[in-house]
């Protein structure tokens, strides 16, 4: 007898079958359980190893003994022709079924019900860990932002009315006010805008919470009480790190405008001597804060500025009269001089308004002529020649002259982004752009900005970083993520239902137009229509990709389009062609956005020659606008796809990913606009290699989730 039929005959192969069956069942079980009641994994090893280390004696038992209703009997006693023997093989073979259907049944529960649970649970420890990995990145340039070899930070509080009715509340906002203007302009230190403290009047939070939220290395608070013709203005100054008194004092003066800025200056001597610094002098930066000693166009100036705050509207005309008003009274009060230039030339860059551009340079006249070099004079200058002549290299060095006479001001450094993105300088915009944000940290907006650039520059890691370091994010914010967590899943089902979740969470703030185009992008086109039938038409038949029609029409044509319905788009093509010629009525375009939708309509009638052709004058014209070329190039894009221009779609796309635009590597091709040249060469070569760029990355770069 062979050596296989002989343990057939003694039932050690069942036994062994029955054995590893029960193992395998028991294993599974044990690394389900296991970790719930805190085991380590040195305890699972341990019973995979009792398990293994049985087997052998189980096996050498089963050739030795029997199992019988009477207990284990020697092998040589065993009678294998009785019945009792038989039932005996019998229930083992059915426990080595039952054992295996066990097992089978717990690892098919285990695979599909389990692991997704336990996948789910990584995912957000993987997702929390990213989101404090980003917040300690977020924390730690904070700190190196408040490093010793830099200015220090000071976060000049609202100053409180300790007294003396609307007097006192009035003066505590305007001295709170002209002293940031006036420490904005040393040299020996940064200062932290007003935008940024405001929220921390009447605060309960102490010195210690109030300069790490701000990153301050120290905090100024005071108050101001008014009686009669007297004024008393107390103020301290406190370490942010330590908590310690670094100095204070108290100024009983005759209330006078003049009186008021003396005050201010000696504060500023002493925040400055305190910190270890020295107050620069008009002879290291030339003529500073020019004030004013009539308190009547004192306080038409603070007026104007709480108007501003009220309205968010830098052209309303109660704006501008209150700064004429305060002009008129003090001619040589620089600071409304220059705001009132800023609020004209931003009018009269949108339209044509040459009453406003007359005022515009008088005013600027004036005040190059009362405060020639002067920080005011120069922000004005920027202001024109940004606005009006368009010398983008001319206002950057404007500019750059008006940040060394007064560094901490958030304006200059929103208004030296915008240039340097008008030069094509967009690495140079994000550093401006983390300055205003450093002068100004709880603006959300300012963050915002800065996540939205470097998007455009396709620096997703660290616009991801910055947005993971948000509490609580507004729509701007929780809107970018939505775009950027595509990168890690590619489903654009997903992406539209992430839009429809932040409409549900912030109603009305969310544009009804992100969700359409979610819809449209994952292809679900009569969902979208419904959307646009709901879609408010933009006031004066404008939207902001095209000048002649409004985008309700824009994305009508292009459901129309994707939905075959050539009777329906027809006539609504002819009539934006009739807009087209009488608003160009000479046929010589020179709006690049009725460039990009004269293409739009070449490509809706599969004239694919011509849309190219009009692509590449846009791109002629736009050579040198870099803001436009920025924010219209995926629409330039989409455009040739949807004409079936396979070649320069995918060149569009290749210089869309080289400089900075919306155009992104991960999500463009994706984009139902592209369906007509999914299939060419070209398009699927491009596929192939930003796929493989990808992840190449994915090794080293944190992901969203």
């Amino acid at each position: 007898m062979s050596l296989f039929s002989e343990l057939k005959r003694r039932n050690v192969l069942r036994v062994a079958a029955a054995y590893v069956a029960v193992a395998w069942l028991v294993i599974q079980v044990t690394e389900t359980l296991f970790p719930v009641f805190g085991f380590s994994d040195a305890a699972i090893r341990g019973v995979v190893i009792l398990l293994a280390v049985g087997f052998v004696p189980a096996v050498i038992s089963a050739w030795a003994f029997e199992l019988t209703s009477k207990g284990l009997i020697p092998e040589q006693e065993v009678d294998r022709s009785s019945p009792a023997i038989r039932q005996m093989t019998r229930r083992l073979d059915r426990l080595i079924m039952v054992a295996l259907a066990l097992a089978l049944g717990y690892f098919a529960f285990d695979k599909f019900v389990l692991d997704p649970a336990r996948d789910k649970v990584r995912e957000q420890e993987i997702a929390q860990a990213a989101r404090e990995q980003a917040r300690a990145e977020a924390v730690g340039e904070t700190e190196n932002d408040r490093a010793p070899s830099g200015p220090p930070m000071l976060a000049v509080l609202p100053f409180a009315a300790t007294g003396g009715g609307e007097d006192s509340a009035f003066f505590a906002v305007g001295v709170h006010d002209d002293l940031l203007t006036q420490l904005a302009q040393q040299q020996s230190m940064r200062v932290i805008s007003r935008t940024s403290v405001l929220e921390y009047k009447d605060t309960q939070k102490n010195i210690r919470e109030i300069g790490a939220e701000l990153g301050a290395d120290a905090i100024l608070e005071g108050g101001v009480q008014t009686a009669g013709d007297r004024i008393r203005i107390n103020a301290q100054l406190i370490d942010a790190r330590t908590d310690e008194h670094l100095w204070a004092e108290t100024f009983d003066r005759e209330l006078t405008a003049s009186n008021i800025f003396d005050v201010q200056t000696e504060i500023a001597q002493a925040i400055a001597t305190a910190l270890h610094g020295t107050l620069a002098t008009p002879v290291e930066t030339g003529p500073g804060l020019i004030p004013t000693t009539n308190m009547a166009a004192y306080r038409a100036y603070h007026e104007a500025l709480a108007l501003s705050e009220e309205q968010l509207d830098l052209q309303s005309e109660a704006y501008r009269d209150l700064l004429r008003k305060a002009a008129t009274l003090d001619p040589i009060y620089t600071r409304p001089w220059a705001e009132l230039v800023g609020s004209l030339t931003l009018s009269a860059s949108g339209r044509d308004d040459p009453a406003a551009m007359a005022e515009a340079e008088q005013a600027l006249a004036h005040i190059q002529s009362v405060a020639p070099g002067s920080a005011d004079a120069l922000i004005a200058q920027a202001y024109y020649t940004y606005y009006v002549i368009k010398d983008y290299e001319l206002a950057h060095d404007i500019a750059m002259q008006a940040q060394t006479l007064a560094p901490s001001d958030p304006r200059l450094a929103a208004m030296k982004s915008w240039i340097e993105r008008r030069l094509g300088d967009f690495d140079a915009q994000i550093e401006t752009l983390r300055l205003a944000r450093k002068l100004d940290p709880r603006n959300q907006w300012r963050t915002d900005t800065l996540m939205w650039n470097l998007t455009l520059a396709h620096r997703y890691d660290e616009a991801w970083a910055e947005l993971q370091a948000i509490d609580n994010p507004g729509y701007r914010a929780a809107f970018l993520g939505v775009w950027l967590r595509v990168r890690e899943h590619r489903d654009l089902g997903r992406l539209a239902e992430e839009m429809d979740a932040l409409f549900e969470e912030y109603g009305e703030a969310m544009a009804l137009e992100d969700r359409l185009y979610a819809r449209v992008v994952n292809r679900e086109f009569e969902v979208a229509q419904t959307l646009l039938n709901e879609m408010p038409v933009p006031e004066k038949g404008r939207g902001w990709r095209t000048v002649i029609i409004p985008d309700n029409t824009l994305y009508e044509m292009e459901l129309r389009w994707f939905l075959g319905q050539d009777d329906l788009l027809a006539p609504l093509v002819s009539d934006t062609r009739a807009r087209l010629a009488e608003y160009v009525p000479d046929g010589s375009v020179k709006d690049s956005r009725v460039l990009l939708l004269s293409a739009m309509l070449t490509a809706l009638e599969g004239e694919t020659a011509e849309t190219e052709r009009l692509i590449r004058r846009w791109n002629r014209l736009e050579s040198t606008d870099w803001p436009e070329r920025v924010h219209n190039r995926d629409w330039s894009c989409q455009i040739l796809g949807m004409a079936g221009a396979a070649e320069s779609a995918v060149e569009c796309i290749r210089t869309g990913l080289e400089q900075p635009s919306r155009v992104m590597p991960y999500l463009e091709p994706l984009l139902p606009y592209y369906d007509p040249i999914r299939g060419d060469p070209a398009f699927v070569a491009l596929q192939d290699e930003l796929r493989a760029g990808e992840q190449a990355s994915s090794g080293t770069v944190e992901r969203p989730q």
